[in-house]
């Protein structure tokens, strides 16, 4: 019976470790696959295609100093909080310190009261035997009492001195996040001015409508290749929930004013295939639902990008934004939090860009959303 429970489990590991051996190579292809596209996409013979790739460098370097920054902003804050926890416990310190040194003084005062005779001269007195012993018996008392204190005033002088090299370090530390937080402000700056002057360039390249009309069909074939490709690489990686069974409870992926709705004109016969919601810079955006991170980087027209896929063909995307907080390959669950608003992707007014689609056909979002 052992050896045949044995045989069950080794053959349940071995098919573990294959299946997770296919869903890492599936994972690299997935990535190769990804960069031959993405090299294919950016034709740097055209001056249109050189700008695409500086404006993606541009706002890949902008994600990465915003996250930087926000990084910096919590070890500051958390810091702060420390800071101010040390002088809090420092002030009690000394409070302690002062009540151990008057509590010092009253006890040599007393002793001094109570008896002011050393133990020599306590013996030579012909005095009561008993009462030689009770005066004795004091003197032992509070000797051992301002003992006791001196030791604990000293070790309350010892944590205070402690406490203020630990302070000063603290302070050390704070005032380097602050240079570093300088640092950084400074070269998001610049990374915004050098992305606005080539949104100016690019702006200039599209001299008409018919020029723009033909801009956008490409970079919708182009967005359709890439998830055609991502859907062939992972067809086969398992998932767990049912997406289709989620219709109509999914929570929306961030809070804001939806300003293009699924179906609305786009220019001419393109139409929107998801929702544009308008929402401040640097808001958190969360996933609608458990899945598996397919692409999470820069796409033309598209900006910062998360394509997640949920199983069976479902895959969500989220666009426009300003950094990343996850990699392909991440499992996540529901209101896992995957990037920040923003305006990435040549964008005026940071927004979230949001789509649902089912086999690469795109789906209406708010029949999915609660």
């Amino acid at each position: 019976m052992r050896k045949i429970l044995a045989f069950f489990l080794l053959a349940l590991i071995s098919t573990s470790v294959a299946d997770s051996s296919t869903t890492s190579e599936q994972l690299r292809q997935l990535e190769l696959r990804i960069r031959q596209l993405q090299t294919k996409m950016h034709n740097t013979r055209t001056q249109y295609g050189r700008l695409q790739r500086q404006l993606q460098h541009s706002e890949e370097d902008i994600g990465k100093v915003t996250q930087r920054l926000e990084m910096l902003h919590g070890v500051f804050t958390d810091k702060q909080h420390t800071l101010a926890t040390l002088k809090k416990q420092q002030i009690a310190l000394r409070n302690q310190l002062n009540t151990q040194r008057i509590v010092l003084a009253r006890q040599i005062r007393t002793t001094y009261i109570t008896g002011r005779q050393n133990y020599l001269k306590l013996w030579l007195n012909q005095e009561d035997p008993f009462t030689i012993g009770r005066m004795l018996t004091y003197h032992k008392y509070f000797n051992n009492a301002r003992i006791n204190q001196i030791v604990n005033i000293k070790n309350t002088l010892d944590n205070l001195t402690n406490l203020k090299q630990t302070i000063e370090l603290e302070k050390t530390d704070l005032n380097q996040l602050v240079r570093d937080q300088s640092q950084k402000k400074e070269e998001l700056e610049l990374n915004y001015k050098e992305r606005k002057k080539i949104l100016t360039q690019l702006a200039s390249t599209l001299e008409n409508q018919a020029k723009k009309l033909k801009r956008l069909q490409d970079n919708k074939s182009k967005l359709e290749v890439l998830l055609g490709t991502l859907e062939e690489t992972i067809k086969n990686i398992p998932h767990t929930q049912n997406f289709a069974q989620l219709k109509g409870q999914l929570p929306f992926p961030v809070q804001g004013k939806v300003t293009k709705r699924f179906g609305q004109q786009l220019v001419s016969h393109l139409k929107w295939q998801g929702l544009l919601i308008a929402a401040p810079q640097g808001k958190k955006i969360t996933t609608i639902a458990a899945g598996r991170v397919v692409f999470a980087q820069w796409f033309r027209n598209l900006g910062l990008l998360i394509i997640i896929d949920h199983g069976d063909g479902y895959m969500s995307l989220y666009a426009h934004n300003q950094s990343l907080y996850v990699k392909t390959g991440d499992w996540l669950k529901t209101n896992d939090t995957i990037a920040t608003v923003g305006n990435s992707g040549g964008r005026k007014i940071s927004a979230l860009y949001f789509e649902i689609r089912h086999q690469g056909i795109p789906q209406p979002p708010t029949e999915w959303l609660r």
